[in-house]
């Protein structure tokens, strides 16, 4: 049997949600007969060695930077030459970074499939409404060298949630085929039957401005204006610590919120937790969600968007569109009073999650190579 020859590429593997489910995906694929696999990154930069060791990874140093005038600043030799040797059947992009390389790069041999693990900006149709800025002019520019490369090419867009499935046919041209494959995780890493007895809050993600872990800090100070000694574990690192470090000491917090920075094991941090607790202003999905609730967890989070998917209210958490802090912890007393009823919403949660199984998503993404 001839194998199906696959390439996925991401510009690196710093921590995110994006890398993980390619590294995920690109494990579980080089477990299939069917497949062979390769990962391509274009910079060495790699927080996942611990599972990327496992699998075919090649670092291959490429960027594209347009001009509007048309001398772009192109270095994809060595990538245009690793895909003609090694021919793929098919090539599998993630981040516009890598689409914008690709665009690039001659190869119409293979399958193209566009994953949108985010609303991507630079896809998005002008608004004659708006003022034409220079981002916005950028993103039209680069968004016209992209479609003008891949409407050649049999080309699929995948999207990972229903909010970033209407995105993509609001603004990709409608000749591109598009699937919507919700993300999945390896669910043996975080499937947990123990319950916290501990009243101790998580949540997880790169300290971004749109993961508004302020609010988070926010929630905490009000349960503690109400009697309740919460604790809150914070993962993740980036620009917004130094600020969060700051809000967590003007609130006398310092003996109950945690800033841990990265971690490769979050499963450890989920399964000590009794309630998941999630903030971002705007995400295609959100990966973790599942991860907490394939720990036992019930989530209380805002509305951002793709999550509207993976909730369903009353049953394995809650989701607020109001940002109100006072509100959100009102809620989490409810579940903190009721453990009956907090341990319910963590089983259903777990059964809820096993649906979002690694080896499932790759059965599905198979069926899409081979159409």
């Amino acid at each position: 049997m001839k194998k199906i020859k696959v390439i996925h590429v991401i510009p690196s593997l710093a921590k995110g949600g994006a890398e993980r489910i390619v590294l995920d995906s690109c494990i579980e694929l080089s477990k299939r007969k069917e497949i062979e696999i390769c990962l391509v990154t274009f910079y060495t930069k790699n927080e996942y060695f611990f599972l990327s060791e496992s699998i075919n990874h090649k670092v291959i140093e490429s960027n594209v930077t347009p001009s509007f005038m048309g001398k772009h600043k192109i270095n994809t030799a060595e990538l245009q030459n690793f895909i003609e040797k090694y021919q793929p059947d098919i090539i599998h992009l993630h981040l516009f970074e890598s689409i914008m390389v690709f665009s690039q790069v001659t190869y119409s041999q293979a399958k193209y499939i566009i994953h949108f693990h985010n609303n991507i900006p630079q896809f998005s149709s002008f608004d004659f409404k708006q003022k034409l800025t220079k981002k916005i002019a950028t993103n039209l520019y680069e968004k016209y060298l992209v479609i003008k490369k891949i409407k050649k090419l049999k080309t699929t867009f995948i999207a990972i949630s229903q909010n970033s499935f209407n995105y993509i046919t609001n603004n990709v041209p409608k000749y591109f085929e598009k699937k919507l494959l919700q993300n999945a995780i390896d669910l043996n890493r975080f499937n947990s039957n123990s319950i916290a007895k501990e009243n101790r809050l998580i949540t997880i993600g790169s300290l971004l401005i749109n993961k508004n872990h302020q609010l988070c800090i926010d929630v905490v100070f009000e349960l503690h204006k109400c009697g309740y000694k919460i604790f809150l574990d914070i993962l993740g690192d980036g620009p917004e610590y130094d600020v969060l470090l700051k809000k967590i000491k003007d609130y006398k917090l310092e003996n109950f919120i945690t800033l841990y920075g990265k971690v490769d094991f979050p499963e450890h941090y989920l399964k000590q937790a009794s309630i998941y607790l999630h903030t971002a202003i705007n995400e295609a999905f959100g990966l973790v969600l599942i991860e907490a609730m394939a720990a036992g967890l019930p989530v209380i989070c805002t509305d951002a968007g793709g999550n509207r998917d993976i909730i369903e209210n009353g049953k394995n958490g809650f989701i607020f569109k109001s940002r109100n802090p006072t509100e959100i912890a009102n809620k989490i007393i409810e579940l903190l009073n009721n453990d009956s009823k907090r341990i319910e919403m963590g089983n259903y949660a777990r059964q809820f999650a096993q649906k979002y199984d690694i080896k499932n998503y790759v059965d599905e993404l198979i069926k899409i190579y081979k159409v």
